[in-house]
């Protein structure tokens, strides 16, 4: 299925224009992240070198994020169907080992972390707690549950609010879609680098569509800001990262330095890391030897040629100046 960001323009001086191969391409980028997550018990890491890392990191999150956008109707209400499960409820749960029945202990406020609910369940004689964010992926509700929810349930209007205010992403994908997709805030993908230059880059008008002009920031939430979040963006330039880290997020390093930096606290996440060529050369020759001993001293398969045929079947080119390398 099309992307529906492909429909968007590109502003100009003057006017606008379709969306340049290489924007297309860091969107499949983006969607072939999101599936091989999915679909793939070992993390996929991607090289992208490019002649510049400007807005590219970006685009790829709005490949992910799009991905969320356009989720299909049965699981975007899954988050009202849990919240009205009572205890003792059977459901099924998913994960790396199997798919089993389960029983529903309660649904809680997260501890950990904010404007998030816990469902807590037991599992083979255990308690065990299942984030919202990971409701979508994880959880199955029974027939026999689902003719037991009370339709009556509503969910506060303030969860939707990171989405009701953008008129570019309601015209992209109708405001009805986008009240459903409120429902589950999560982080879907992690963005590491230059906190300020991204702010500057996500701020810039660069978008039109049906005369609606927009920029990145209409795209990905990544503050608490907005009551929906979809991503979590990390500094490459603190010292220590204190938060959680979710090991099947994908993680896009946005240059060579933040992987230098921060790779260490994402080391089991799927990862994709954009550098350009034009970079520090002590840094890209510091990074190039630290992916030389990764493939040589640890077992991978290589993957490039299943990327190139994923992008093949979306009808995406691979740029001219672009080089990349993948493995699992």
């Amino acid at each position: 299925m099309r992307m529906s960001i492909k429909n968007l323009k590109v502003l100009n001086k003057r006017d606008s224009r379709s969306l340049p191969d290489w924007v297309n391409f860091a969107f499949e980028l983006g969607s072939f992240m999101y599936e091989s997550d999915v679909k793939s018990r070992k993390p996929v890491t991607i090289i992208i070198s490019l002649p510049s890392e400007l807005y590219f990191p970006l685009f790829i999150a709005m490949g992910i994020a799009d991905k969320k956008f356009t989720v299909n109707k049965q699981a975007r209400s899954i988050r009202k169907q849990v919240m009205s499960l009572k205890t003792g409820s059977r459901i099924i749960y998913q994960d790396k080992e199997s798919s089993r029945k389960v029983s529903v202990l309660s649904v809680e406020q997260s501890p950990i972390f904010k404007n998030e609910m816990l469902l807590w369940i037991q599992d083979r004689g255990m308690k065990s707690g299942i984030p919202e964010c990971q409701w979508i992926d994880r959880l199955v509700l029974l027939d026999e549950e689902l003719d037991e929810i009370k339709k009556s349930r509503k969910v506060s209007k303030k969860k939707e609010l990171g989405l009701e205010g953008s008129p570019l992403l309601s015209e992209l994908y109708s405001p009805n879609k986008l009240s459903k997709v409120s429902f589950y805030p999560g982080n879907y993908f992690y963005l590491v680098g230059n906190t300020s230059q991204i702010a500057d880059q996500m701020n810039e008008e660069i978008f039109i569509y049906n005369d609606i002009k927009g920029s990145i920031n209409d795209f990905l939430y990544m503050d608490d800001k907005n009551s929906y979040t979809n991503g979590k963006l990390f500094s490459s330039q603190v010292k220590k990262i204190k938060e959680e880290i979710t090991e099947d997020v994908p993680v896009i390093y946005s240059d060579v330095n933040s992987y230098i930096k921060q790779s260490k606290y994402f080391s089991k996440n799927p990862q994709i890391i954009v550098y350009s060529r034009t970079d520090n050369e002590g840094r890209l020759y510091e990074f190039k030897e630290e992916i030389k001993r990764k493939l040589l001293q640890e077992d991978h398969n290589i993957l490039t040629h299943e990327l190139i045929d994923f992008l093949k079947l979306n009808d995406t080119k691979i740029p001219n100046g672009i080089e990349l390398l993948g493995w699992r």
